[in-house]
């Protein structure tokens, strides 16, 4: 029998395992095998011996699509529950009805009945295995579940986690995931995530290396990405990437079919560049002050409350562009067109209390920068009204059909500019971790495309701050002075 299974000295299990592959006619590609010696090559705990530390192996399995990711995922809950009699295994996607109708759909069709001691429904889905001989003790569980709603699995034990479109799933679910790796069964816990190209933390985590691995390696951890591409697997048709090559635009076959991650397909802001703007300079002195507000859930899994600040320096306006009044000439520009903004500070948080701590956030940054003026999204009224009753100065969006995409050109052209007209200081790190990854949703036949709602709410209240910007006047003129009747004298309250 062919042996595929890489390194099964490592242990009895796993060689009996490797037996079992050809069975269920499984007969890894190059790729999978190159997943598996990265998942084998981690040191082994002795099953008896406490104190070796137990090993954490983290995984990206991501690429072009057709490039066996999903069986993989499928062969690896079978592996995973045999190779550690008693395991508990986790096999996931974002939405249910999609793990359902592919990673489970595939399971099912791969794992041999016979080893499929129970297999539950309601209320929810998981199959025990066995091998014959064993007995119930001995028996494996792999659950299948979604993560829209991670929060329940807070307290579970797994000895692997495997997430297919790793691309689709909330960080904080990915995060939450790796503190439930540990199940004494399997003391070489696995994490593994497969995905298509797509921006997020998948690609952070192991595309681009973002994660301290260095203290991992102390920690008896590692990480390793395996690509995968479409002419890896030798069991599709052998015109599939042809066909697709004549059908596919180009962005979709950059991502889809050569399986690159630095191809990102609709982003919002593609002039946006760290190194161009990103404020390194000492700061300047600053004319106004205003802020963007996104409010959200106090759940831990709700939108996150959010609020942007930023400096604005006036700037004149570039040669050859002088605005003018009608009439020939250049044209008429916009109000904020002699306006350069610095981000000063970032808020992005959720969960119970949020408002408490936005609220300290803004009354920190007063103290720190004086008067600010901020806007809101004018649908949440009642925040608004709350926000005034506190005396912070909030004023509602313009809100209205085409609004999201005034705002997102406000925010653009400020990337855009030559030169550019929008920066952010170093210390701001979510900022420009949402702006890389804020994409259009993958629907080219929709003739208004809206942004891909997840991890948006900091860019809102961005969006919602450059309305502001744009209602600065362009020229500086004299404060406008209005008095306003209060009991006693008459007082001045000053306007822009």
């Amino acid at each position: 029998m062919k042996q595929n299974l890489p390194n099964p000295e490592i242990d009895q299990r796993l060689g009996l395992v490797q037996l079992l592959h050809a069975d269920r006619r499984f007969f890894l590609t190059d790729r999978q095998r190159q997943l598996y010696q990265a998942l084998l090559s981690a040191p082994y705990p002795t099953p008896d011996a406490k104190s070796d530390p137990d090993h954490l192996t983290l995984l990206g399995y991501g690429g072009a699509m057709g490039g066996g990711k999903t069986r993989a995922i499928a062969e690896l809950a079978i592996d995973a529950a045999l190779a550690y009699p008693g395991n508990n295994v986790l096999v996931a996607r974002h939405h249910l009805s999609d793990l359902s109708s592919t990673t489970m759909k595939e399971f099912f069709q791969v794992c041999p009945p016979e080893f499929i001691a129970r297999r539950q429904q309601a209320p929810t889905q998981l199959v025990t295995l066995k091998l014959p001989g064993w007995s119930d003790d001995d028996a494996s569980t792999i659950n299948f579940r979604h993560l829209s709603d991670w929060q329940g699995l807070g307290s579970q034990q797994y000895g692997a986690v495997l997430i297919d479109e790793a691309g689709q799933v909330d960080e904080d679910a990915a995060l939450m995931l790796l503190t439930r790796l540990r199940h004494p069964a399997q003391r070489q816990r696995w994490f593994v995530a497969a995905s298509n190209p797509w921006p997020g933390w998948f690609q952070r985590w192991f595309v681009r290396r973002d994660l301290p691995e260095d203290a991992l390696r102390e920690a008896q951890g590692q990480i390793s990405f395996i690509p995968a591409r479409i002419a890896d697997n030798p069991y599709l048709p052998d015109n599939y990437e042809q066909v697709n090559q004549a059908l596919l635009p180009q962005p979709w076959r950059e991502r889809f079919i050569d399986g690159r991650f630095d191809a990102l397909l609709g982003r919002i802001y593609p002039n946006f560049d760290p190194d161009i703007h990103c404020w390194n300079a000492p700061l300047p002195e600053f004319s106004h002050y205003i802020g963007g507000l996104d409010f959200g859930g106090q759940t831990e899994t709700a939108h996150h409350t959010a609020a942007i600040l930023a400096g604005v320096i006036r700037r004149p306006p570039p040669l050859g562009e002088v605005p003018r009044r009608g009439g020939g000439g250049s044209p008429q520009l916009p109000a904020s067109s002699n306006l350069t903004i610095i981000r000063l500070a970032e808020f992005e948080d959720r969960g119970p209390g949020v408002i408490q701590r936005l609220e300290q956030f803004q009354k920190d940054c007063k103290r720190r920068f004086g008067r600010i003026r901020w806007c809101a999204d004018r649908s949440q009224s009642a925040w608004i009204d709350h926000q005034q009753r506190q005396g912070i100065k909030v004023e509602p969006s313009a809100g209205g059909p085409g609004s999201v995409n005034y705002g997102i050109s406000l925010v653009h052209d400020g990337f855009a500019d030559d030169p550019p007209s929008s920066f952010y200081i170093p210390q701001l790190t979510q900022f420009p971790k949402r702006v890389g990854e804020y994409v259009w949703e993958q629907r080219p036949d929709d003739p208004d495309p809206k942004p891909r709602k997840r991890h948006d709410d900091l860019l809102d209240a961005d969006r919602y701050m450059h309305e502001l910007l744009a209602r600065i006047p362009a020229k500086r003129r004299p404060p406008v002075i209005v008095f306003e009747r209060a009991s006693g004298p008459r007082r001045p309250r000053r306007g822009w």
